[in-house]
């Protein structure tokens, strides 16, 4: 393959001109309005009881307030983001799309990312496994029953990730489903049921687990490679390995 350079992005038709725009505001919007829940309850407590009670009890609660308010945030941007995306459909499919805002694939790619990509970065700072996963459902990921992630992980692209029952996906594992090429390159990634991915793991768009595989940690799983039913994989790329 030979990479021949890009072509411009956003244009100058109307319709390209409004969409960068929308990249940009519907991102401050909703994330805006995430934050005024935890907003809320500091300017509450402040409101409230500064002054009415002993500065030493104030003081002393704060800290606690802080906290619980961090969580909100966490919770309200995850559920403002995805509840965005359903609503609005920004969900994108498999295809190979023009790396330009006049597709309406890479538009929905773009918006989808702005606001997912944050609040993935924010749930990773007080990670819980079930919220996370339930995120990700949220934002169109198919997950099945008993899956553990290991955190600092990076699924790329939940709307085009499936993951099967009691599967185990280490600390730090990269799921991508999309690819800068000549174009935009989005194929789903799967991954059976019972499978382990070790940790630190690189799968690239349109790789395929079957069940029961187990793959070792830090390997790197090239784009539409299928790794066979029970078996075991690892390595940079990763191959077979002979059980003995």
């Amino acid at each position: 393959m030979k990479y021949t350079g890009e072509g411009r992005k956003v244009g100058t038709s109307a319709l390209a001109v409004i969409r960068a725009i929308l990249v940009v505001l519907a991102p401050i919007t909703v994330f805006s309005l995430s934050a005024l829940p935890s907003i809320s309850i500091v300017f509450a407590y402040f409101y409230f009881l500064y002054g009415e009670i002993h500065l030493f009890l104030f003081v002393f609660f704060l800290p606690f307030i802080l906290v619980i308010s961090f969580l909100l945030l966490i919770v309200s941007t995850a559920l403002f983001t995805g509840i965005t995306v359903r609503i609005f459909h920004l969900s994108y499919k498999e295809g190979a799309y023009h790396k330009s805002l006049k597709d309406k694939q890479t538009f929905h790619f773009a918006l989808y990312w702005i606001l997912y990509r944050p609040t993935e970065k924010l749930l990773s700072t007080i990670f819980i496994p079930p919220l996370y996963a339930t995120y990700l459902r949220l934002l169109g990921a198919k997950i099945g029953k008993h899956v553990f992630f290991g955190g600092r992980n990076t699924i790329g692209d939940p709307c085009v990730t499936e993951i099967g029952d009691r599967t185990l996906i280490g600390g730090g594992v990269t799921i991508m489903g999309h690819l800068g090429e000549e174009k935009l390159i989005i194929k789903k990634v799967k991954i059976g049921t019972h499978c382990l991915v070790g940790a630190e793991t690189l799968l690239m768009p349109g790789v395929t687990l079957e069940d029961n595989v187990v793959l070792g940690g830090k390997s790197l799983v090239t784009k539409n490679k299928v790794l066979k039913k029970g078996n075991m994989y690892g390595g940079v790329p990763a191959k077979k390995i002979e059980r003995k």
